[in-house]
């Protein structure tokens, strides 16, 4: 069966790497950060058509690289393309600094607005800014979000859950033991997975692949039957990607 990756950074695979990936039964929702990565994105997609759902963002983080006039073209690019994904794009109240707020929400915003007018999800990246990105993801009366590698207040799983918003659990959580209860507390109907690859976290390079690896782990830790569960993950994840 096939499973999906709901948060990769698969332009920063090389060719061998990614050509590996599509032999294996998973779908990768390729988020951007630039525009560079955007229109690699859109490349691979066009090699991968039935492999790879190009997503479109501008990640929080660019602000900090100068890279602030990209978002505007990304916003072009998106529209112009009809993207039914848009990220990575959020609000960073972690690893950026508080000067950067304001325009982070302002950017964000922006492409929370093109979302519910291409009727696109949100694939939302938002450390310590959960309840932020809550609130305005409910003020434009968005219908789909995702809270990528969320990592927030168990108490919040709920308010999220509820709204239809979807919890991303990361590959990462297999030796994140302190977030493990998240993966307990979200309801089945509300979860997909992703590796976020590929990211170096703790001296572990997460990639697509630790998908596999991360079902059994789930299954196991929930008590439910493996195809069960990915039957269900695929399914809240067909849902983000299909259009209303």
């Amino acid at each position: 069966m096939e499973i999906y990756d709901m948060h990769c950074h698969l332009n920063e695979f090389d060719d061998k790497e990614i050509e590996d990936m599509m032999k294996n039964n998973i779908k990768i929702v390729a988020v951007s950060e630039d525009v560079k990565s955007l229109k690699r994105i859109l490349e691979l997609s066009k090699s991968y058509p039935k492999k790879i759902i190009p997503c479109g963002g501008f990640h929080p983080w660019m602000i900090k690289n100068g890279n602030i006039d990209d978002h505007k073209e990304i916003l072009n690019i998106v529209e112009k393309e009809g993207l039914n994904c848009i990220g990575e794009v959020g609000i960073d109240k972690r690893f950026l600094d508080e000067t950067t707020y304001k325009l982070q929400e302002e950017i964000f915003i922006s492409y929370v607005k093109l979302a519910k007018e291409l009727n696109s999800f949100l694939n939302i990246h938002s450390p310590n800014a959960w309840n932020e990105v809550l609130d305005i993801l409910v003020k434009e009366e968005i219908e789909k979000a995702m809270f990528h590698w969320y990592t927030g207040p168990i108490n919040l799983i709920k308010e999220i859950t509820s709204r239809g918003y979807v919890i991303s659990l990361n590959v990462a959580l297999m030796i994140q033991k302190k977030h493990q209860n998240i993966i307990k507390e979200t309801p089945l109907t509300n979860v997909v997975v992703e590796s976020d690859g590929p990211y170096n976290y703790h001296g572990v390079r997460l990639t697509p692949l630790m998908i596999f690896e991360f079902i059994d782990f789930i299954s196991k830790l929930v008590n439910i039957n493996k195809i069960e569960l990915i039957e269900i993950i695929n399914k809240n994840s067909l849902n983000l990607l299909k259009r209303i």
